[in-house]
């Protein structure tokens, strides 16, 4: 058998990464690069996606089961998310059949996507190694792609920039506002010592910095330390906290800056927040059917076209639209239509041939 992703000779090839490093160069430019990708909402719907993919069972001849293997899923999945695209090299290798994740890539063609040739480079632990292959020898799958460039993904966060950039700034600035100095101040006399063996607070000090939360049987600060009330402190030994203290403002920025990341991915915010169980398994209904099955679809459909083969990725591990089925299993059955009938119509049976 010849697989279809060997119609042409793979070549060796290297250099010409020109394109790829331009729009690293802008995007740096523009401080674009890792402000939105080095936040908790994009890691969330990365997860997320690439263990929903993970979980995915692959019908197909073995050799192909084996190749599109549960990492392989899962990478595909996190890419497209921060990276907005993902590519496979297909190759033999150990007489298997392997799909080799691509770490940077460029492509070469005209308007017939059949005739683009696409250098890849894949990386190991202390080399590289750079194929200059045709299309069908790639497997490639895209968030979203701008009719200019249908050879480039855009990652959701790329899409919704505006989004992104207020949520990396307002996570940065709450970052900024926790790597503040923190401390408790204890005020002291005046004569506060320095330390040395003459310090009248050198026992004190000992006894606070070994305290590890047990009680302390101190002098008062009353009498102000010999000078009279009128030196003493308002309050006896209360300590004054230096710390973070971000405005609720800014926490609430934050908040909605997240959720407007998780939508611009097609994720419910219920999935993250302390939403009931009932708003949880809505989203998580919502999120599959609107965004993890479309996705699985194309990806199913380029893995069917570059390995020849027919390529489906089940979602078994959970029924995710159990409740509804039954829901409409019910009225079905209600409105009198036969349970056989109403089994296979809800999805909860299949239909006999």
């Amino acid at each position: 058998m010849r697989w279809p992703w060997q119609r042409r000779e793979t070549r060796e090839a290297s250099g010409g990464y020109t394109e790829i490093i331009s729009r690293l160069v802008e995007a740096q430019a523009a401080g674009t690069t890792q402000q939105a990708s080095a936040t908790a909402a994009v890691e969330a719907v990365a997860g997320a996606l690439s263990r929903a993919f993970t979980s995915a069972v692959v019908d197909g001849p073995p050799d192909v089961v084996e190749a599109v293997s549960p990492r392989v899923l899962g990478q595909i999945g996190r890419d497209l998310i921060r990276v907005g695209e993902s590519l496979h090299v297909i190759r033999m290798s150990g007489g298997r059949l392997r799909l080799f994740p691509a770490s940077t890539w460029y492509w070469e063609g005209g308007a017939d996507p059949a005739d683009w040739l696409c250098t890849a480079t894949v990386y190991g632990p202390s080399g590289s190694s750079t194929w200059r292959v045709p299309a069908s020898s790639v497997v490639f799958v895209a968030w979203g792609s701008p009719t200019a460039r249908p050879y480039h993904g855009l990652s959701p966060s790329s899409w919704a920039a505006d989004t992104a950039r207020l949520n990396a700034n307002a996570e940065r600035s709450l970052a900024d506002e926790a790597g503040g100095p923190t401390a408790q101040l204890l005020a002291v006399p005046a004569d506060g010592g320095d330390g040395a063996d003459g310090d009248p607070l050198a026992a004190l000090k000992s006894d606070i910095s070994q305290a590890r939360g047990k009680a302390l049987l101190v002098e008062t600060t009353a009498a102000g330390w010999g000078d009279g009330k009128t030196a003493a402190p308002q309050h006896d030994w209360r300590q004054q906290r230096l710390g973070p203290a971000p405005t609720e403002a800014m926490v609430k920025l934050a908040d909605a800056a997240f959720a407007r990341v998780l939508a611009a991915a097609g994720c419910s915010p219920s999935l993250f927040n302390d939403a009931d169980g009932t708003s949880k398994r809505e989203a998580l209904r919502q999120w599959h059917l609107g965004t993890v099955q479309p996705l699985a679809r194309v990806l199913e459909t380029e893995l069917t076209d570059k390995l020849g083969l027919p390529v489906r990725l089940r979602f078994d591990l959970y029924n995710v639209d159990l409740a509804g089925r039954a829901q409409a299993f019910q009225k079905l059955v209600a409105g009198g239509v036969a349970v056989s009938e109403a089994l296979a119509t809800s999805g909860l049976l299949a239909a006999e041939a």
